[in-house]
């Protein structure tokens, strides 16, 4: 026992096969000195209520924007923890989160063998974000690794046509023209880069 612990302040009492020694509200087990916890049930008095714990809209979107910058922190070191990251962003924001599926799809198309994943976190943004010019710009380039050169083209186009400025679609576009023989879309998009990248 302690010393400064008078034995006036202290209680001892049996617990089942137990002896328990008690000071103001804590007690514990007399041979060990573990800390006994006391679980009495009672009846609940009046009406129980359960507190929603799920976080408001304001929360989610704090706890989304995290994760998002967690996921960028991660790119260059850790890939996979990047991808989990973007992906628990987009679970958690009760918003589309933009950002979040532009930077996850881009880092699938990095992997070659991702490419079809990558397509498929784009096709959902765009249904989201039907007319933005870069998420039809980076579905191309996903096209593109797939094989899938003539939708690749498609949506190149349909990128152009939400903005004509954009100097990397003609420069992609004006390559596959080229591969595909088609010599007066492949000047006329290499120009076009040109006129633009100055």
């Amino acid at each position: 026992m302690p010393d400064e612990l008078p034995l006036s302040g202290i209680r001892v009492t049996a617990l089942g096969e137990t002896i328990a020694v008690k000071t103001g509200s804590s007690q514990w087990d007399a041979i060990t000195g573990q800390l006994l916890l006391d679980f009495e049930v009672a009846e609940i008095k009046g009406e129980v209520v359960f507190l929603d714990t799920r976080p408001g809209k304001k929360e989610a979107a704090l706890h989304a924007a995290e994760w998002y910058d967690l996921g960028e922190q991660l790119m260059k070191s850790d890939v996979k923890g990047a991808e989990q990251a973007y992906r628990r962003a987009l679970e958690l924001s009760p918003e589309p989160y933009y950002e979040a599926y532009v930077d996850l799809g881009a880092l699938l198309c990095e992997d070659e063998g991702r490419c079809e994943d990558a397509l498929r976190v784009f096709d959902q943004a765009l249904a989201l974000f039907p007319d933005d010019a870069v998420l039809h710009f980076n579905r191309a380039v996903a096209l593109e690794g797939l094989g899938r050169l003539n939708d690749a083209i498609q949506c190149y186009e349909r990128c152009l046509e939400l903005n004509p400025s954009y100097a990397d679609a003609h420069h992609n576009l004006a390559i596959l023209r080229d591969s595909l023989g088609d010599k007066q879309g492949f000047v006329r998009h290499l120009s076009a880069y040109r006129r633009l990248s100055i």
